[in-house]
């Protein structure tokens, strides 16, 4: 059965690791001194960074049905985040935060300069870590406690590429994040996991479907996270099977429909796919891999789409080559109302124009009926004037009404006070239908001045508009 999970978008989301479900490890080794829940005031996340003050703009926190709790303190200035996860959550007490391929328990530490190459409780590297869970309030939904964690990672240099030492091995930096605290932050209880991807009779159904090496990925989770990296808004796909096998693909969150090449390295900000089979090995990166998306509306938030990727280790550690092909999937997250395509856009001389109103204008000339869908935007205004009953193709622009057949663009840098028409364009009707009036397309031309006093020229492309036109 699938199941669809969804994290708060305010919150960093959970990166994939290798790892297996298991019981919490018992606790070993030595520790950082951990901090005091009064050293937080109620509803802050912070901690000391190499000595260095973090103190989180938001915090929060997600504990799903399968008791996996997610913490996260991010500051929303820089990106820093420290994000914190153990399994089998089910009361308070200590949790052991040593990242490996046996647990999902794991601190981070994602730093402004790698949001996508955070310092990890990393085991392997001689990373550690312990979270200790002082309040669960059940009834308020609030959390708080106390963690520190030593974190690893190697060093990468400005190509992405690990720096090595003189033994030729890879450097590996490292941070101590202590004392750490968290008072009374909100959590939410994700109860999505039932029902085959949704709450309840008539929910969208996620879907998601790979072939790995030839064979089925059967997916048993499929997980939506909005998040903020480096300013961009990212979305993170991340299907995982009931042993943990992952396959990752992160988008921006306004990429819009295409096919997009993907990276192998990324900062964050980049179209990139992973694939991790949870066997012990490293996290492979598209190399090279291809995504088509066929629907990708922030509005009502869902995106289609198909993919295939090659998944090599970035980092060269790793010589496994694994081929994922035939990839699709359909998943849905809270929509962002007002995010939509503005009905209304083009390019001025290379410059990104989006209107801000929108008149449409009838007038009859020569016995033929003419719309006008005039835009204003900042002082400066755009306008298309063609038939009412023009049909789907493409025609040449004109500068000047004369027949009334004539499809003309108008550019006013100065709202009206000067005048440049399209000489030469073209306007293409994409759909129009003519019951509802409703009717999209896309233009582009050079607009002058028709009476040639100014000899300045504007160059008007990637022009699309939508509009419902009174039949």
């Amino acid at each position: 059965m699938k199941k669809f999970i969804l994290f708060n978008w305010a919150l960093v989301a959970l990166l994939a690791l290798n790892f297996t479900a298991c019981t919490d490890e018992p606790l070993e080794g030595t520790f950082p001194q951990q901090g005091d829940p009064g050293l937080a005031e109620e509803g802050q996340f912070l901690a000391q960074i190499d000595g260095e003050e973090f103190v989180a703009s938001i915090a929060g926190a997600t504990l799903t049905t399968e008791n996996v709790l997610v913490i996260t303190g991010l500051i929303e200035s820089t990106g820093e985040s420290i994000t914190l996860s153990a399994e089998d959550v089910t009361a308070v007490g200590p949790f052991n935060l040593i990242a490996g391929p046996a647990t999902i328990n794991a601190a981070r530490y994602f730093d402004v300069e790698a949001t996508t190459n955070p310092y990890v409780s990393s085991g392997d590297l001689g990373g550690s870590g312990q979270l200790t869970l002082t309040d669960l309030n059940t009834v308020d939904l609030t959390i708080s406690g106390t963690f520190s964690f030593i974190g690893k990672r190697v060093q990468l240099d400005a190509t992405g590429q690990p720096v090595l030492d003189g033994n030729g091995d890879p450097v590996i930096e490292t941070i101590s994040v202590t004392p750490g605290a968290f008072n009374t932050i909100p959590y939410t209880i994700d109860d999505t996991g039932s029902g085959g991807g949704g709450t309840g009779t008539g929910d969208p159904v996620d879907e998601f479907y790979a072939l790995v090496e030839m064979n089925e990925f059967v997916e048993d989770t499929i997980t939506t996270t909005l998040s903020m990296v480096g300013g961009v808004d990212m979305v993170k796909i991340i299907a995982r099977t009931s042993d943990n096998a992952t396959i990752r693909i992160d988008l921006p969150l306004f990429l819009g429909e295409g096919t997009f090449d993907m990276e192998n390295i990324s900062d964050g900000t980049d179209v990139i796919a992973l694939y991790n089979s949870n066997t012990g090995g490293e996290n492979l990166t598209s190399n090279p891999g291809t995504i088509t998306i066929t629907e990708f509306d922030t509005e009502e938030g869902i995106i289609e789409a198909t993919f295939s990727f090659t998944a090599t280790d970035p980092l060269g550690v790793d010589p496994t080559v694994v081929s994922v092909t035939e990839g699709a999937f359909t998943v849905h997250f809270p929509g962002i109302p007002g995010s939509g395509p503005n009905p209304f856009s083009a390019e001025i001389d290379g410059v990104e124009y989006e209107s801000e109103t929108i008149v449409l204008n009838y007038t009859l000339f020569s016995g033929t009926e003419i719309v006008s869908i005039e835009s204003s935007a900042g002082g400066e205004t755009l306008s298309l004037a063609f038939p009412i009953d023009i049909e789907v193709g493409s025609y040449p622009m004109s500068s000047v009404l004369a027949t009334g057949d004539e499809k003309i663009g108008i550019y006013s840098p100065n709202g009206g006070a000067s005048e440049f028409a399209s000489d030469p364009g073209t306007l293409t009707i994409t759909s129009y239908d003519l019951t509802t009036g409703e009717i999209e397309g896309t233009f582009t031309y050079t607009a002058i001045d028709v009476s040639g006093a100014d000899p300045t020229t504007y160059e008007i492309t990637n022009g699309s508009f939508e509009a419902v036109i009174n039949p």
